[in-house]
């Protein structure tokens, strides 16, 4: 594992950052030797181009007819997704520099945490971080990178024969932006979550958590050492709770944005999937269906991912109170230490935060309702072009 010697969260997010700040998705500099944030004048004419870039990929999409099919739902269906995809290409970038302070502030919290485990203990594997940033980077810029040359050198369908060279890297690059930047919170996400997954093992450790744990498992320790620890689980949930209620606050709205848009852009693929193999005859539509499927399905996975991601994060949040609960059934206290995980127990009870997009808050019955949903669609969409499907069946 020496390839992904790291020593911090700042190094372990390094990959994804540094993507995300060569295509402009981050229009500001970490240091990660001082570990400080700054803003030069290469930031600003990086956040300029982004920002032109996304505008002349906008203005390109709305004057470029998307007629791949004898479908007018489907054609115009792709044709607002992929605005709306360029449109939050164009938001993220500026999102991003509005809220980068309380961003670099979540990280920063997040070392704090660590510096803390690190007293008692626990060092946590920034390698493992490292090792799923670069793999969190790779895989959408390898992908993209193929559906491209696909699309553009090898189908060479009339769709794609109108785009100059120029108008093909704005598109890669407002891509690379939803998925890049999805990668970058799945990673943030991850983070969080294996912070407190280490509370948890720290709190099992620590204290009895089980009915055959020793009830007197404290009993090594005096009375102050204890008390020390409790009040330290609860500073680390506190640092863990803020590190949440800003990643909510840093993410939300773009997160809302891009979930609207991809699950458009699959729903639309679903459908022009449906539609293309309904046809007699198979023509060049086929091969653009499937492309587009191949992107709602990369889109798809990015809900997938924050779902999962901040389900387990919420699962955790959860379990330390549940931990901490156990640890006052199954063990025997002095006075003060009882009194300590009281009041603990209070902290917890109070400060619970879960991740979130604003309307939604990211729990495993989500996805069904996605799944739902997007079936639901599906058939509403295929009940409204159903003449045009009898009829080219017949």
């Amino acid at each position: 594992m020496k390839w992904f010697s790291v020593d911090s969260v700042y190094d372990s997010v390094r990959p994804v950052y540094r993507a995300g700040k060569l295509i402009g998705i981050f229009t500001h500099t970490i240091d990660f030797e001082r570990q400080v944030l700054s803003t030069n004048t290469r930031d600003q004419v990086l956040l300029v181009v982004a920002i032109l870039m996304d505008v002349y990929a906008l203005t390109v999409s709305t004057r470029v007819s998307y007629s791949f099919s004898n479908s007018i739902l489907l054609n115009v269906g792709i044709y607002c997704s992929v605005n709306l995809g360029i449109i939050i290409s164009l938001s993220i970038s500026l999102c991003n520099r509005f809220v980068v302070g309380r961003m670099f502030r979540m990280f920063k919290t997040l070392d704090g945490v660590d510096q803390i485990l690190k007293r008692d203990g626990y060092r946590l594997n920034h390698q493992l971080n490292h090792l799923l940033s670069c793999i969190y980077m790779a895989v959408p810029i390898l992908v993209n990178f193929f559906l491209m040359i696909s699309t553009f050198f090898i189908v060479q369908d009339q769709s794609s024969q109108q785009f100059t060279a120029t108008e093909m890297v704005v598109f890669l690059r407002s891509s690379l932006v939803f998925t890049i930047f999805g990668s970058y919170i799945t990673v943030a996400l991850t983070t969080i979550y294996m912070r407190f997954r280490a509370l948890n093992k720290m709190i099992s450790e620590k204290f009895p958590t089980t009915r055959t744990a020793d009830p007197y498992k404290h009993s090594n320790s005096s009375v102050t050492e204890v008390v020390g620890i409790v009040r330290c689980i609860g500073d680390i949930h506190e640092r863990l709770s803020e590190t949440i209620v800003d990643f909510n606050y840093c993410f939300a709205l773009q997160i809302l944005l891009m979930m609207a848009s991809a699950f458009g852009y699959t729903l639309f693929s679903i459908f022009g999937l449906i539609h293309a193999f309904s046809q007699v005859e198979e023509d060049e539509s086929h091969q653009v269906s499937m492309n587009n499927m191949v992107y709602g399905c990369i889109y798809l996975s990015f809900i997938i991912q924050v779902v999962v991601a901040g389900s387990l994060v919420t699962k955790e949040c959860k379990r330390t109170v549940i931990f901490v609960h156990k640890a006052v059934c199954y063990g025997y206290y002095d006075m003060p230490i009882l009194l300590q995980i009281k009041f603990l127990s209070q902290q917890l009870r109070s400060v619970a935060p879960r991740v979130s997009c604003l309307l939604f808050d990211f729990e495993w019955p989500f996805l069904v309702l996605v799944a739902a949903t997007l079936v639901m669609h599906v058939v509403i969409l295929v009940q409204f072009d159903l003449s045009i499907i009898a009829n080219k069946v017949c």
